[in-house]
């Protein structure tokens, strides 16, 4: 009996650590990849500092552009509903702040967000010379409704 615990124990503590190793080797690499990019602009909100009442359970979700050979767009989140997301756009032109726009949107599509219809997208357009680049709308809740669906069916 003793045996058969030891194992569970040890196997139980491989499989935490190869874990947490995975999890924050993830991150490590996100920020890694930053390092030799440009920051041109960042944007953050928070969807509900105004309805809550302690600072623990404050959102924020940050849209962050860089530039190098190609743009790329970054969006991070504290919110266990959101996995970091990021893509490139093909632009091998400089861009400047100026050249960003970025849109939140609740769920309905409002840019006015409400306690119950709070800030869930980001339309980010790239532009140059008035003309958009790219366009695409990042959802900061997608995870959160796709865990919903799922159960549901």
């Amino acid at each position: 009996m003793k045996s058969k615990r030891m194992i569970v124990v040890v196997v139980s503590s491989v499989v935490l650590c190869l874990s947490l190793f995975f999890i924050f080797q993830n991150e490590t690499d996100t920020s890694t990849s930053n390092k030799d990019l440009t920051l041109i602009y960042e944007e953050k909100v928070s969807p509900n500092k105004e309805y809550v009442s302690n600072k623990k359970d404050i959102v924020h979700y940050t849209i962050k552009i860089y530039q190098e050979d190609k743009n790329k767009v970054y969006a991070e989140s504290n919110s266990p509903v959101f996995e970091n997301t990021n893509y490139s756009v093909d632009y091998n032109q400089k861009l400047s702040k100026e050249d960003i726009q970025i849109k939140w949107m609740t769920l309905s599509g409002s840019t006015e967000p409400k306690e119950n219809d709070q800030l869930g997208l980001a339309n980010v357009k790239i532009l140059k010379d008035g003309s958009v680049i790219n366009e695409k709308v990042i959802s900061f809740v997608g995870k959160g409704v796709k865990a919903i669906t799922d159960v549901i069916g």
